[in-house]
């Protein structure tokens, strides 16, 4: 698991551990990455219901 934390954020899970900085970081980029997802999810029904 921290492999791949670290391939996908540059920093391993025990560095996240202990920076609160790098919490936050983590935190933003998950909240961007939902808010991106329900625009395309609303934008794909949208299309979907057009018919």
């Amino acid at each position: 698991m921290d492999h791949a934390f670290r391939g996908v954020h540059g920093f391993g899970y025990d560095e996240l551990r202990q920076s609160q900085e790098l919490r936050l970081q983590v935190e933003n980029k998950r909240q961007e990455d939902h808010e991106k997802c329900m625009q395309l999810a609303a934008k794909i029904d949208a299309q979907a219901f057009r018919g």
